[in-house]
């Protein structure tokens, strides 16, 4: 289950929320989160028994990770929306019954407008990797 903070951060909740903790978090700079593991998440989805971690998992989880380091330092109110990709790739299948490490940095904003540079890993083994653009809205 996901900690107070995340549920007081995210508007996300199961079975979209995948974020279970956050692992390091500088509010506007970084964070860092662990996921359920997946094939729970993947199960309640309907997405039924996977072999391996899909991409739009990952990027879901490096979204919702993102969004826990602009959100934290944002006003009560304020939620992100994913709006873009840019340079993701998949470099290996992940294992759908281990948890997830994202790291996300802040790379900048503009009015209203972000982006933000992470990677999903899986103990020493790194999944995926990219841009994800967002929007702030109230």
């Amino acid at each position: 289950m996901a900690s107070e903070d995340v549920l007081r951060i995210l508007a996300h909740r199961a079975p979209f929320l995948f974020v279970e903790s956050v692992v390091e978090l500088v509010p506007g700079e970084r964070a860092t989160a662990k996921s359920h593991v997946p094939s729970v998440d993947l199960q309640a989805l309907g997405a039924g028994l996977l072999p391996s971690v899909p991409l739009w998992y990952a990027v879901e989880f490096l979204a919702q990770t993102g969004a826990l380091a602009v959100l934290s330092a944002a006003s009560v109110g304020e939620r992100t929306l994913m709006t873009g990709l840019d340079d993701f790739t998949l470099f290996e299948a992940g294992n759908v019954d281990e948890p997830l490490y994202a790291e996300v940095a802040l790379l900048g904003e503009r009015r209203g407008i972000g982006k933000r540079q992470g990677t999903v890993w899986q103990g020493t083994r790194k999944l995926a990797e990219g841009l994800v653009w967002y929007a702030r809205v109230r």
